[in-house]
């Protein structure tokens, strides 16, 4: 159940990818990320089924100006839903399966007996249990001990825009992870010393970069060296005015806009219907691709 989150904060080298002994087969892009909600009602539908629930998804939920066709704003607008949807649902599962005695928040205690319930639940090292206390503490900001949902919602996704307060703890689990001469500091072969994760880049053009105009592009005031600012900026692109479920939206659109007219259509989406539905739905008997050329 912690997958989706533990992907996105791997970068960091996350207390929990150790300590939940999820695997990081989870990707910003996993499959289902257009369905979200509606991604299990697909797995037994039949080719007809499943264009009919595409057709109604469109019509009802994301084309806003009721052209029939998905542009950039309206995917963009469904994206963020369903990413959002999403990661409140997995914090509410995670609170409540740890929260026994079904009240209003949590301690840490118990929050380590739910992790050691987990079967094949490795045991972490002091480094990352130390991590593990220091991000509790600083998500319980009324200093109780405890948890609430909403504390706890920080704690699990520390990442997010609206959890600021956590995203300097991060910057120093990063740097720490690659600062060798204890400066605080990254120089380049510091920064580089770790392979560069996915969410160690924002979108786009970046991806194109070579190791040396990244460090370039993140080293704003030409020092030579990455300082915490400059790398909270580079990491929390959501601060300025970035939503990680834009990234997911422009994917999906340049994916499948085959007519390059900023829009997809039912041809395109059918067309493409892996991006939406996930090659695994796609390789189960009911659900083989028909030729498009019957469209």
């Amino acid at each position: 159940m912690f997958n989706r989150v533990l992907a996105c904060l791997s970068v960091f080298g996350v207390l929990h990818s150790v300590i939940h002994g999820e695997s990081d087969s989870s990707d910003h892009t996993h499959e289902h990320a257009f369905l979200g909600e509606y991604a299990t009602n697909v797995l037994n539908m039949k080719p007809d089924e499943l264009e009919d629930m595409l057709y109604w998804l469109v019509e009802q939920r994301i084309d806003h100006n009721n052209d029939m066709k998905i542009n950039i704003d309206e995917l963009k607008h469904w994206m963020q839903h369903i990413y959002h949807h999403d990661l409140e649902n997995d914090i509410m599962h995670a609170f409540f399966e740890c929260n026994k005695k079904k009240d209003h928040d949590i301690t840490f205690k118990e929050y380590r007996a739910c992790l050691a319930r987990k079967p094949d639940t490795p045991t972490p090292s002091q480094k990352s249990e130390d991590r593990l206390v220091a991000r509790w503490r600083l998500a319980d900001q009324d200093g109780d001990n405890r948890l609430s949902l909403s504390e706890f919602g920080a704690f699990y996704a520390p990442d997010e825009a609206h959890n600021q307060h956590m995203h300097g703890l991060l910057v120093d689990e990063y740097i720490d992870d690659r600062d060798t001469d204890g400066d605080f500091h990254l120089t380049f072969e510091e920064y580089t010393s770790q392979s560069v994760d996915k969410r160690d880049l924002n979108s786009g053009d970046d991806w194109e970069l070579s190791l040396n105009e990244r460090f370039a592009k993140i080293d704003e005031d030409k020092d030579g060296k990455l300082s915490h600012p400059e790398i909270e900026h580079h990491l929390f692109p959501s601060l300025f005015d970035h939503d990680p479920a834009d990234d997911e939206a422009i994917h999906i659109m340049d994916e499948t806009d085959d007519d390059k007219d900023g829009k997809i259509s039912h041809y395109e989406m059918m067309k493409h219907l892996r991006v939406f539905v996930g090659s695994q739905v796609l390789q189960q008997g009911k659900l083989l691709l028909r030729s498009r050329d019957e469209l």
